[in-house]
């Protein structure tokens, strides 16, 4: 619709300014031709180059109008109220600024008028920028009368390395996780590039973190996109501690180095991969196991067996064993970097 309006409006104009330039000179004298034939040729003329531009200018302001609709849609009710109280009062400036400024531009007229527009232009950009500069830091929390309350508690920021890894929704819905569940827009940018890279390993497991979002539409497990950003800041690991300082909230990750950072800066964090070691049975010498040894171990005559969490038993003398389940008894229990290691013998070796 709004390319056939351009089109129709700048047709009109095309046909009209073809037939002002066939008045300006006496065309019939110059080419021979008679009066009507050379204004038909010139609304000719003005029209078609008016067609052109029109479907040019339709389009892109068509593109235009459906981004800006498409942004407008993603911000809160709070955040367009601000945005529009900005714009009122850059506006008010700018015509306070204006009318002591034209006074000093009197001449060239035409330098008034565009250093005027551009006043205009600058504080309008400015209000808005301003007054909405809560919502972009995701420090704006307040409800209007007749909406849903919203949830004041601090958000639970999502990286990208957390959805990825998924076991944050099991975490949300067994209540673990208190407060809305929030990802940031720029770190649902950058599990996009993910999905759209060259590599089937990245892309597989950004198609994960996008599919399992798309999957928590609702429910206690419910995420929703954060409009955040820090431009000024050139990566999305410096950025997520900002925002959970600047916002108050907990950032949610499994990244071990993006952890250490964030409290070094203070920002409050929680690691899944801690948690579930946390959750994790306790294991002391002399415990008594059930397991199944799946494979033969790195030294000789070592079988190799994993409980439920995934952690390793090594059991002495179970390389015979491998493909049977048997009762060990433990005997010594390993923390490493890379996560827990036990050690065991069979039962019947006692």
């Amino acid at each position: 619709m709004i390319v056939q309006l351009a089109r129709a409006i700048l047709v009109t104009a095309g046909a009209l300014s073809g037939f002002a330039v066939s008045q300006q000179i006496d065309w019939t004298t110059s080419t021979g031709y008679s009066e009507t034939f050379v204004i038909v040729i010139f609304i000719i003329l003005g029209a078609s180059i008016g067609y052109v531009l029109g479907g040019i200018t339709g389009r892109e302001f068509n593109t235009a109008c459906r981004a800006i609709s498409a942004r407008l849609s993603e911000l809160d009710t709070p955040a367009l109220l601000l945005g529009a109280v900005g714009l009122l009062v850059g506006l008010l400036v700018a015509f306070i600024l204006s009318s002591a400024l034209l006074r000093y531009i009197e001449r060239p007229l035409w330098l008034g008028f565009v250093a005027t527009a551009l006043l205009f232009i600058l504080c309008a950009y400015a209000g808005v920028a301003l007054f909405m500069l809560p919502a972009r830091d995701g420090t704006l929390h307040f409800g209007l009368g007749g909406t849903t309350p919203v949830d004041t508690r601090p958000p639970k920021l999502l990286d990208t390395s957390a959805i990825i890894d998924g076991r944050f929704a099991d975490l949300a819905t067994a209540g673990l996780l208190e407060g809305p569940l929030r990802v940031p827009r720029f770190v649902l940018m950058e599990l996009q590039t993910l999905a759209d890279s060259a590599d089937d390993g990245r892309r597989a497991r950004g198609r994960r973190g996008l599919d399992l979002l798309t999957s928590l539409s609702s429910g206690s497990a419910s995420v929703q996109v954060l409009e955040a950003d820090f431009p000024e800041i050139p990566t999305v690991d410096a950025k997520l501690v900002r925002l959970a300082l600047t916002s108050g909230g907990t950032l949610l990750t499994v990244d071990h180095n993006l952890t250490k950072v964030a409290r070094v800066e203070g920002a409050t964090v929680v690691n899944i991969h801690e948690v579930a070691d946390a959750l994790k049975p306790v294991l002391l010498p002399g415990d008594g196991l059930r397991i199944e040894i799946t494979k033969e171990g790195k030294e000789r005559d070592q079988g190799v067996g994993y409980l439920g969490d995934g952690t390793m038993v090594v059991v002495a003398g179970g390389a015979s064993l491998v493909g049977s389940a048997v009762d060990v008894s433990v005997t010594t229990v390993l923390q490493t970097a890379g996560g827990r290691m036990v050690f065991a013998k069979p039962v019947n070796d006692e």
